[in-house]
């Protein structure tokens, strides 16, 4: 019987509770789970750098954006940047409701994580197929993670990080002129961007709402 460590990180209580009696349900003949829970960005960062764990279950969006949180910087992409630089071989699992290609993408990039599992598709099968697969050193990715890597996979118009930060943030609701705060471009330089943008969309006559639905048709937000 193998001995796992694993840390489980989410905001809600009742994601927390549901990996207590999913790891609980395992055949203990099968693992001898050690669980650590945590519910907050600094909890979480805490039990990371005191301790070794064999497998973790991260959320994205831990922390909102606040009076204390300015930067957004409280996510589950950043305590997996740093379980990577203090234990590389940690497996991380994200459990996320971000489907989005940008968010996956981006997490990919800094992360690359052993699984990523969209929250609609959790079960306790699921969990337990995860956990098998990346202590095997494979990987497992729900369906709709899948299906968000093959549409942009597939995707034959090439656009830049720049590009997709924009258009992220105009699907937020952001205005144009406050881009700047998240983008390293000139305001003159977001717009050129935009027109760029609509041009390989083919829809130069339209608005940026249309820009947007159209990003979303194609898998970039």
């Amino acid at each position: 019987m193998r001995t796992l460590k694993i840390l489980a990180v989410d905001d809600h209580q009742l994601i927390l509770k549901g990996y207590e009696y999913t790891f609980s349900d395992i055949n203990p003949a099968k693992y001898n789970i050690v669980l650590k829970t945590a519910n907050s960005y600094q909890k979480a960062k805490q039990l990371i750098e005191s301790n070794i764990y064999d497998v973790a279950f991260l959320d994205i969006q831990i922390e909102k954006p606040d009076a204390e949180n300015i930067d957004g910087n409280k996510t589950g992409e950043n305590l997996g940047i740093l379980l990577r630089e203090i234990s590389p071989k940690t497996k991380i699992i994200f459990q996320s409701s971000f489907n989005d290609s940008l968010r996956i993408s981006n997490i990919f990039s800094s992360v690359n994580p052993d699984g990523y599992i969209v929250k609609t598709e959790v079960t306790d099968k699921v969990i337990e197929k995860a956990l098998d697969n990346v202590l095997n050193d494979s990987t497992y990715y729900s369906r709709s993670a899948i299906d968000v890597f093959r549409k942009t996979m597939t995707n034959d118009i090439m656009i830049n990080e720049d590009d997709k930060e924009i258009l992220y943030r105009l699907s937020l609701g952001i205005k144009t002129k406050d881009l700047v705060e998240f983008v390293n471009l000139s305001g003159t330089a977001i717009e050129t961007r935009k027109r760029k943008l609509k041009f390989i969309f083919d829809i130069e006559t339209e608005n940026d709402l249309a820009l947007i639905n159209e990003a979303k048709k194609r898998g970039f937000i």
